[in-house]
């Protein structure tokens, strides 16, 4: 056995370290040894119910995407319930080596499927691969370990906004007027969470009731007329929600005011505009907006300890939502996150730790982890309410690049293939969502 696989199989790392630090060296050098041609480690990401490789040989720069054992697929399913390795040659797969021979093996622990293993090898080689691939199964699943989940990080999702709620002056005594008036107005700077603040609002008072989010008006009086109508009737006895109030015209105000004085609205009324106009407005709509308006605080005016919690529930709730609760924010993480300021407030603050929590390979988020491109801060994923297309599907877009990106360890080549598109066309969307 050559001296260079000894030493790594003698290694002194254990856990996470050998699967990160030994692992992917060792793969390589057993593979050469072999005269294997190809083969890669596939393995479920330590607290969370995604999948990414670990090691790779023989790809080339070129790589390879094999769209034969996506998960879910018939192939999957298969290799997953079997505790036998599965011959995948002369089985019609497309392989990266067309005319070899291939087999793949679950990796398990504690009986349950953590990964696989995939080796190619050319036709006229013949050596033991099952007793390879049971054996080094093996010693994978030694050093792989699920994590147990601290109490921060099985946070449910609301408790950051719940803090932040507590931060708002006056809260009970808006709440008590909005359940007299059915009229409320939000207003705070950008990204600070101003339509989650409305939902929240909406459901405690009326829950179970339509909750219809406005995000611009026709132009045209006439459709506008016809719109407050329709979406009176929608809304019925829920919640109706105009959100970007500050770009209405004077005419456009006027239609709205007439509509309001019908008073054939039952519903809720919810206003959505900055803590500061620089638009102009008619005296009767500005009356309408500033009675009873509820204002809220950038993140800049919080202190220090307060802001510190809020960071760490936002962060569990997003790795939560990412299938990645085992993650954790180094205290590096988040003092470097504290020290920064966010003119977009939550938005940017959310961008930024969602593509940390896509990106990274450790389980733990350190400050460079918190560097990764551009943000792209108009790119958050919208509320389900937001009907707005083109945002909605730039969201996702990023968010599958980023999924792609941690998968592949950033490999363009290997992500344009696995997300169906060419190198050049992901390249072009990368630079577009602020991601190269």
């Amino acid at each position: 056995m050559p001296p260079k696989i000894i030493s790594l199989l003698a290694s002194t790392k254990h856990g996470k370290e050998w699967i990160h630090d030994v692992l992917p060296g060792l793969w390589s050098e057993l593979c050469t040894s072999l005269g294997l041609r190809a083969g890669v480690v596939v393995l479920k990401a330590e607290g969370e119910d995604s999948f990414y490789e670990s090691a790779s040989f023989g790809y080339g720069e070129d790589g390879f995407y094999y769209s034969f054992l996506n998960r879910g697929s018939e192939l999957w399913n298969d290799l997953m319930s079997s505790l036998s390795p599965l011959d995948l040659s002369d089985s019609g797969y497309d392989l990266f080596l067309p005319q070899g021979k291939a087999m793949a093996l679950r990796i398990e622990s504690s009986s349950d499927p953590i990964g696989f293993l995939l080796i190619e090898w050319e036709e006229d080689l013949h050596f033991p691969g099952d007793l390879f691939l049971h054996l080094f199964a093996e010693r994978i699943s030694k050093e792989w370990v699920e994590p147990k989940l601290s109490a921060r990080q099985s946070l449910e999702v609301g408790e950051t906004f719940q803090s932040f709620r507590n931060q708002i002056p006056n809260l009970d005594h808006y709440l008590e007027q909005w359940r007299l008036q059915k009229r409320i107005s939000i207003l705070g700077p950008k990204g600070i969470g101003k339509k989650s603040l409305a939902k929240w609002i909406h459901q405690i008072t009326t829950p179970g009731r339509t909750f219809l989010l406005i995000e611009s008006l026709p132009e045209n009086f006439g459709k506008l007329e016809k719109a407050l109508q329709v979406w009176a009737e929608e809304a019925g006895s829920g919640s109706l929600v105009f959100n970007r109030i500050e770009h209405l015209s004077l005419g456009q105000q006027q239609i709205f005011l007439s509509w309001l004085a019908e008073g054939k609205f039952s519903g809720n009324l919810i206003l959505i505009g900055p803590a500061e106009w620089n638009s102009e407005l008619l005296p009767e709509f500005e009356n309408l907006v500033q009675k009873d308006a509820l204002g809220l605080p950038s993140l800049s005016l919080l202190t220090k300890p307060k802001f510190k919690e809020m960071i760490h529930g936002l962060f569990s709730e997003l790795a939560l939502t990412q299938n990645r609760g085992g993650l954790s924010l180094s205290p590096a993480a988040l003092d470097h996150l504290v020290s920064k300021v966010y003119p977009e407030n939550f938005t940017e603050l959310k961008n930024i730790l969602l593509t940390a929590i896509l990106t990274t390979r450790s389980n733990q988020i350190d400050s460079s982890d918190l560097e990764i491109g551009k943000s792209r801060m108009d790119l958050e994923v919208p509320e389900a309410e937001d009907l707005d297309l083109r945002r909605g599907i730039q969201a996702l877009e990023r968010q599958k690049i980023l999924h792609s990106m941690r998968i592949f360890s950033g490999n363009q080549i290997r992500m344009a293939k696995a997300l169906g598109i060419s190198r050049g066309s992901l390249q072009y969307k990368m630079k577009q969502l602020g991601l190269l």
